[in-house]
């Protein structure tokens, strides 16, 4: 398996990056008509990586983060991880909410019940834009459940996924996006982890293997 990921054409390039962009729009017009503002996308990026490498893409295993955790089912079984920065949590609530930057005095109780609500629906709306592009190049049938919200280490985070997968696939989906409105830049990245059997159901649903 490793030698045909490692030898993608420019076609399945393209795929990739087609459902990256197919994604995003979905989201940008989604959080558009929330806010009555007009959203505008930047080109996103996608990339095919290995389970192993995941926690050095987001910044290391101690970096914290805020993470939306939602349970796949369906045709392919897994979790998609939705990943803010601290900072940019904090710029969506404000930006969703209508308010100023609040000052945060303590880590441990940094986000508030109505703040995670904030967020789990900021993770409803990418995760739905997501799979929507997903489901459409694949034919298949996805279901997401409720996003579980949580702070922790990127190291924690994916253990967590890990774990209650069982036993994850080689590889993992990572789509980063950048969503602008007026001075205001939303960054996220999602991370689509199929489970040991359905890895390579999803991938040559797509034309990668």
């Amino acid at each position: 398996m490793d030698n045909k990921i490692n030898n993608f054409d420019s076609l399945q390039v393209d795929i990739l990056r087609e459902i990256a962009n197919i994604g995003t729009g979905h989201a940008a017009n989604a959080l558009g008509t929330l806010l009555g503002k007009t959203i505008i996308q930047s080109v996103p990026k996608v990339k095919l990586i290995p389970i192993y490498e995941m926690q050095d893409v987001l910044g290391g295993p101690e970096k914290v983060v805020t993470a939306g955790m939602l349970r796949l089912s369906g045709d392919i079984s897994g979790y998609l991880l939705i990943i803010f920065n601290l900072s940019q949590a904090d710029r969506i609530i404000s930006l969703m909410m209508g308010r100023k930057p609040v000052k945060r005095k303590s880590e441990r109780k940094r986000f508030s019940a109505l703040d995670k609500s904030v967020l789990n629906e900021t993770f409803n709306i990418m995760s739905g834009s997501y799979l929507t592009a997903v489901a459409s190049f694949t034919n298949m049938v996805l279901h997401q459940s409720t996003p579980f919200f949580c702070m922790d280490m990127v190291g924690a985070v994916l253990n967590t996924a890990s774990a209650e997968i069982g036993k994850s696939g080689d590889y993992a989906i990572f789509f980063e996006s950048e969503l602008f409105s007026e001075n205001e830049t939303i960054n996220s990245d999602l991370i689509l982890i199929p489970d040991e059997g359905s890895c390579n159901k999803l991938l040559e649903s797509l034309g990668l293997l």
